[in-house]
């Protein structure tokens, strides 16, 4: 098996080299222009001075042996300022293959051509492919970190029911309950962990997708009227005009309902939650307000923080995850927006996200 990877590693002998072919071939073509530049001249002088004495000859061969030595190093420091991108991507392919984190990228330089370009090319696909790595590994590790509890209980109820449970209806019913209640938890962590892996691998210079913001705005606040009646839901519209952001609109309504799902669950005693939408010059700007539990300063520079929860047992009663506010930034982060956070305990929170408009 080692040996096989040897082989599959280790680069191949080269019987000749790219820059000396091109360095040959150059030099020949150059050389064999200078030769009939020169028969040229000589052609030019004996028909001007006639026969020509044979130490002007030997000049003439001295010329063209000098030149040629000219010549074939131009060609050879030509050849080497053309390939030295080819040099700069072999050198950060082996790299990676190495390592596939590596920092390492091709070097650019400064002449625009079309080897510039491949490079660019090859930095941006190294990008995504240590994005698409980093992503797995991190979805791994959280997968293995959360699952782990509900796996734990069910395990153990399942356990109970072996011993002897089963011949309990009470516990056999409580048994069965809770370990559908974990099962469901689980379903609903795994979706969210790859909503947020899909959310940080959004190619933000493939967006083509324009969302008109308010009337977006406008339809996650009906709904969240309609399904909850007891809270009082006001909305602050400034905008006079619509305001287009490059999102797809399916992201934005799950960013809001995120937010204003998130203002509902901790609006305990004062039930109602504040829209406001407006712009400035380049953005347009969301604001989603509640007047519930709040935040301690500590808590709030760690909302957006995988799986992190202020209250984790509180949390765990209202079905939350951890997962959503970090959902929410992703999304938000990956369009070219920012989201941000005030809060103050016992006073609730503000969560303001910012779009880049499009230019009408």
């Amino acid at each position: 098996m080692e040996e096989t990877k040897d082989q599959t590693t280790e680069k191949a002998p080269r019987r000749f080299s790219l820059r000396w072919q091109l360095a040959i071939g150059m030099t020949l073509g150059f050389f064999v222009i200078f030769i009939l530049f020169a028969l040229a001249v000589t052609e030019l002088l004996r028909n001007y001075f006639g026969p020509l004495a044979h130490t002007i000859y030997y000049w003439l061969i001295a010329f063209v042996f000098i030149g040629g030595l000219g010549i074939t190093a131009f060609s050879y420091f030509l050849v080497m300022r053309i390939i030295k991108p080819v040099r700069s991507i072999e050198k950060t392919i082996e790299a990676f293959q190495e390592d596939p984190m590596t920092s390492q990228r091709a070097s650019e330089g400064k002449i625009n051509d079309e080897l510039t370009d491949v490079v660019k090319v090859l930095n941006r696909m190294m990008d995504r492919l240590q994005g698409l790595i980093s992503a797995q590994q991190q979805f791994v590790s959280d997968v293995s970190h959360e699952l782990r509890t509900p796996v734990t209980i069910v395990k153990g109820h399942m356990e109970l029911l072996n011993r002897w449970g089963k011949d309990d209806p009470e516990v056999l019913a409580d048994s069965i309950s809770s370990s559908l209640a974990e099962v469901q938890r689980m379903e609903t962590l795994i979706n969210e962990m790859l909503n947020l892996t899909r959310a940080e691998q959004i190619p933000v210079e493939n967006i083509k997708d324009m969302t008109e913001v308010d009337g977006t705005v406008h339809r996650v606040f009906e709904n969240f009227k309609m399904i909850h009646p007891d809270f009082n839901f006001t909305m602050d519209d400034d905008l006079l005009e619509p305001a287009h952001a490059r999102i797809r609109q399916d992201h934005l309504e799950q960013i809001l309902i995120i937010l204003a799902d998130n203002a509902v669950k901790y609006s305990l005693d004062r039930k109602e939650i504040h829209f406001a939408v407006s712009r400035t010059r380049h953005q347009v700007e969301i604001g989603i307000q509640d007047f519930g539990e709040g935040l301690s300063q500590e808590d709030a520079q760690h909302v957006f923080d995988r799986f992190y929860r202020a209250d984790k047992a509180r949390s765990r009663r209202k079905g939350g995850s951890g997962l959503g506010l970090s959902i929410a930034e992703r999304l938000v982060k990956a369009y070219g927006g920012d989201i941000n956070l005030e809060s103050a305990e016992g006073s609730g929170s503000i969560f303001t996200i910012r779009l880049p408009l499009v230019s009408e």
